[in-house]
């Protein structure tokens, strides 16, 4: 966290007010809004900052933050760029310009800043953290898609059976923004949907080694012990599925760096993921109780909601992952389910129509089932009639995999 603090420093230095200069006290009370994490209270104020010096970088990189992490992503774009351009030698605006491209969904773009990032910070810890933090959740994420079908499927197990899959011989940190660019935007022809398989694949294993190379390198020489517990953690969590490992690791990094609440989102992720329901409950509160903005935590606590089947509990906390990051589908999709049992058959709609016309994952049919009953709920009937049909479809297909894999086994054990 050493470029933060001395980013922060120099904000202060930067902004200490004098008299008659409204800039520096505008961006000074910005930048003390900001640090107490009332970032919707510090937007107006940078913003007056803004009109009267439009391309400061403080003043930008602070805007840019703070409209992020109210969930404006989109409007932060600009003010990431125009601080990342104003000063080519820091590496925090592309970090943070990373994560907003990734909250839109422009997975292509947010690689590329991070890898600025870590060129300019000549592969600093907090840049390789960044990396490796995105690296593994687009992991966990593509394989997520690759098991929507049959084919993702069988890819996606070769994908655990090669481990690293490391055979492979691809330049990946220079291959990633143009294996991302192919799959958001496939070549048309026959063996279209085979060929995005194969580049997820290619992509999965991609993110699989870099997270990797870089957990390496800062277990090997690393100045922040928490940071290399939490990039330990992250990737036990999100490669190997060792989530009671992940919390060790939390832990460890919690008790260097108390309450942290990235942190402490991470630990409640983990507990959930371990079956540890009220200790991630507990941890994800106390993430919130710091900054109410942390997005993992608040999906944590949606997830709860909605396994407990308190759909009005957890419908606030999905709108608000909604805002943060509008390029989620998981999130649109998980709105949906609970807009459905709530009642709000119009809304659920209007989600989870687009979301698996795109290629949302439903395995076994149960999300056209719900978009059928929400369709004819609302009166579209011939609709209704299409997605349920097409449900039926993905669940004789799922059972009859699994009867195939259960014959496959037995054969194998004559």
């Amino acid at each position: 966290m050493t470029t933060i603090l001395i980013l922060w420093m120099g904000i202060e230095a930067w902004a200490q007010p004098s008299d008659g200069d409204r800039f520096s006290s505008l961006l000074q009370r910005g930048f003390e809004l900001h640090k107490e994490a009332r970032f919707a209270e510090a937007i107006p104020v940078l913003e007056d900052a803004r009109r009267i010096q439009p391309e400061d970088y403080f003043v930008n990189l602070l805007l840019g933050i703070d409209l992020l992490r109210t969930g404006k992503g989109a409007e932060s774009v600009s003010h990431l760029r125009l601080a990342a351009s104003s000063r080519p030698g820091e590496e925090l605006p592309e970090d943070y310009l990373g994560e907003a491209e990734a909250t839109l969904g422009h997975f292509a773009q947010a690689a590329e800043a991070y890898q600025r990032a870590m060129e300019r910070g000549h592969r600093s810890e907090d840049s390789l953290e960044a990396w490796a933090g995105f690296a593994l959740d687009r992991f966990r994420a593509l394989g997520e898609s690759m098991r929507a079908t049959e084919a993702g499927t069988a890819a996606a197990r070769r994908l655990a059976d090669a481990g690293s899959a490391s055979a492979m011989s691809l330049k990946c940190e220079g291959s990633i923004p143009a294996l991302e660019r192919r799959i958001s935007d496939p070549p048309p022809g026959p063996n279209r949907a085979n060929l995005e398989v194969e580049n997820e694949y290619k992509l999965s294993v991609c993110y699989a080694e870099e997270a990797g190379k870089v957990a390496d390198q800062m277990q090997n020489a690393v100045e922040d012990l928490s940071a290399a517990h939490r990039l330990r953690g992250d990737v036990l969590l999100r490669l190997k599925g060792d989530a009671t490992g992940a919390e060790r690791e939390y832990l460890a990094a919690l008790a260097l760096r108390g309450n942290d609440p990235a942190l402490l989102e991470r630990l409640a992720e983990a507990q959930l993921t371990a079956g540890d329901s009220d200790g991630a409950q507990a941890s994800a509160r106390s993430a919130l109780a710091i900054d109410p903005h942390q997005s993992e935590a608040i999906r944590t606590l949606a997830s709860l909601a909605m396994n407990n089947r308190d759909y009005d509990d957890a419908l606030p906390l999905l709108r608000q992952l909604a805002q943060q990051s509008p390029g989620d589908r998981t999130v649109q999709v998980e709105l949906a389910k609970a807009l459905a049992q709530t009642g709000d058959d119009n809304q659920a709609v209007r989600l989870l129509g687009p979301a698996l016309a795109a290629g949302y994952p439903d395995e076994k049919g149960a999300l056209h089932a719900l978009l059928g009953r929400s369709l004819r709920k609302v009166g579209r009937e011939a609709e209704a009639m299409k997605a349920e049909a097409e449900a039926r479809r993905l669940s004789d297909a799922f059972q009859a995999q699994q009867v195939s894999g259960l014959h496959g086994r037995s054969d194998a054990n004559q």
